[in-house]
């Protein structure tokens, strides 16, 4: 622990600097027999080596620009004591997809200056889930007559972005820029945003449930082959609760289940088809 600089604070122990060059940095609880409280500004900045990094259940602070330029980072977990974040925590966080926290208070802080895509996983005080993917985004500038430059977004995460409030997340916001994303994001990116709002439905009314799954129902071939391929059960059985496959597209998708060796897919699509559609038909030539 000798290459973590702490100081004293009223509060307890702040990690100023880590001088780590590790890929994996566990913060620990305690420091000289005091609780480690927060992280400070910069603490963790342009250590383009770091991947993960363990924070105690202590930590109560993340100020300004910690995670600065971590260019490799892939994972970050915010346990429930967490109730401050400073401004760009993330920026230039490029390698990181998933982020992990408990409620709501502190997320704006995460998600402003953040730019590639990723899944916020939510745990609420009561023990519900959310999950949401905010897709990826970028700017531009470019010259405008009369006003010298205007910034030019592409790609719909700027404005998913904008339902992150202080203490809050506009859900129905959300769930409207749904039509924004299948306009300006990749189909991947819109079936995930979909899917992850049909498996974790907080607060999603249902004109945007009936949203959502038009738009699978309307893609099913290709939903479903990417769902086989990624060996997804929980969205297998998603499609096929909601009965979103045509008998066309569920015979295909049983081909190719049986092509990939993935039983498990194989046997909750007969099932469906001997329950929805019954026997299937004999064929016979002459």
């Amino acid at each position: 622990m000798d290459d973590l600089i702490f100081a004293q604070t009223r509060l307890g122990m702040v990690l100023k600097q880590s001088q780590s060059n590790a890929a994996f940095q566990t913060v620990p609880e305690t420091w000289q027999g005091q609780p480690v409280t927060g992280i400070g500004p910069y603490a963790f900045a342009n250590q383009t080596q770091l991947r993960r990094v363990t924070l105690p259940k202590s930590i109560s602070s993340i100020d300004n620009h910690a995670f600065y330029n971590c260019s490799s980072l892939e994972q970050l977990t915010l346990l429930k004591g967490v109730d401050s974040v400073g401004n760009g925590v993330l920026t230039n966080c490029r390698s990181l997809h998933r982020i992990d926290v408990h409620g709501l208070s502190h997320i704006r802080g995460i998600v402003t200056d953040f730019l590639n895509e990723f899944v916020l996983t939510v745990t609420m005080e009561q023990g519900d889930i959310i999950r949401l993917l905010f897709p990826a985004y970028d700017y531009a500038f470019e010259e405008a007559p009369c006003r010298g430059f205007r910034s030019i977004s592409y790609g719909s995460g700027s404005f998913y972005r904008t339902c992150v409030l202080r203490k809050e997340i506009d859900f129905a916001e959300y769930d409207r820029y749904f039509r924004r994303a299948i306009r300006e994001d990749e189909p991947h990116t819109v079936r995930d945003i979909a899917f992850y709002r049909l498996l974790y439905p907080y607060r999603l009314r249902d004109t945007a449930k009936q949203a959502y799954l038009d738009y699978l129902r309307d893609h099913a071939a290709e939903t479903v082959t990417a769902v086989l391929e990624q060996r997804d059960v929980p969205r297998l059985e998603l499609l096929l609760e909601q009965e979103l496959l045509s008998r066309d597209v569920l015979e295909d998708a049983i081909a190719q289940a049986s092509g990939m060796e993935f039983p498990e897919g194989v046997s909750l699509l007969m099932d469906h088809r001997l329950s929805r559609f019954g026997r299937p038909r004999k064929r016979f030539s002459l």
